[in-house]
């Protein structure tokens, strides 16, 4: 656009030099009349466009300042700032609950289910022979369970004392010397081992308990239906008394009364019909204590 004005005018401008030189008034008075008529016409051409620019520009400059006028009426909004979750979920973690807190274990005792020996400790060497005395009656496997916890327990006890050291002395001698004794001790291949499986006590339940009857039976019947993973040495013959024998311990010391050390065996003795078919009485409390001299998988 501005290149068409300039040639324009560039035109015009030598049009009317030429007029001034010119005697010619007639010939003026026509030139003036064109000039006129071209004039106009470019503004016909010229204006719509720069009635479009002109709008347009009106129109950017209107919404600015609008939108200005706006936001200076507009109140500020204060700032919110969102308070931080991650360390009140730490927190709460961290929080001890009171289920927790009520089960906290003592200071100086093995502080389990009722069902545990109370008065175990490893304060010092005179409670340490207290928890060997606490739990003789029970099975070596329980023992062991029992020395062992609290030996570690005192060993990695974060105040260690003179007692603590002498309680955990104790335990490392029952553990390195009285143990492994006691364990070679043991009668039928450390303690009338393997047991019998599950399976084969079922299949001569009925008989045991009619035939045997007595702690045999209920042994019988306590054993086949022992959830899986869950240790004879762990249960109890009485809960009310956890100091005395666990069911391990019941039946070493039944078995040891029923079989002679060194004990030999003929087919008479363990079968009615001399084939292997029919156990007899005495072999039947063999197995309701889930023993047998015969292998497993023949009964």
């Amino acid at each position: 656009m501005t290149l068409g004005l300039s040639n324009g005018s560039l035109r015009v401008s030598a049009l009317i030099q030429g007029l001034e030189q010119s005697d010619d008034t007639s010939a003026r008075e026509n030139c003036i009349g064109f000039l006129f008529v071209s004039q106009l016409a470019l503004m016909s051409i010229w204006a719509p466009p720069l009635r479009v620019a002109a709008a347009r520009t009106s129109s950017r400059l209107t919404s600015r300042l609008t939108s200005k006028a706006i936001l200076e009426r507009t109140p500020t909004m204060p700032r919110v700032t969102r308070a931080k979750t991650t360390s009140a979920r730490q927190d709460a973690a961290k929080a001890p609950s009171a289920a927790r807190e009520a089960k906290g274990s003592h200071l100086y005792t093995d502080d389990n289910p009722a069902t545990t020996i109370q008065g175990t400790g490893f304060k010092d060497a005179a409670a340490a022979l207290k928890t060997l005395d606490l739990i003789a009656k029970r099975s070596l496997t329980y023992q062991l369970q029992t020395v062992n916890t609290l030996f570690h327990r005192a060993s990695h006890h974060p105040h260690q004392t003179e007692g603590i050291e002498e309680a955990t002395a104790v335990f490392r001698e029952w553990l390195d010397e009285t143990h492994p004794t006691a364990k070679a001790e043991l009668r039928g291949g450390g303690g009338f081992k393997p047991l019998l499986s599950k399976k084969v006590v079922q299949k001569h339940l009925e008989r045991i308990k009619d035939e045997v009857g007595g702690e045999a039976a209920t042994f019988a019947e306590t054993y086949v239906g022992l959830a899986a993973r869950k240790r004879l040495a762990n249960l109890l013959t009485d809960e009310t008394k956890p100091a005395e024998a666990d069911w391990e311990r019941k039946r070493y010391d039944a078995l040891c009364e029923l079989v002679d050390e060194g004990k030999e065996w003929d087919g008479a003795e363990l079968w009615e019909d001399g084939k292997g078919k029919r156990a007899t009485r005495k072999h039947l409390e063999l197995m309701a204590w889930a023993w047998s001299p015969v292998d497993g998988r023949k009964l």
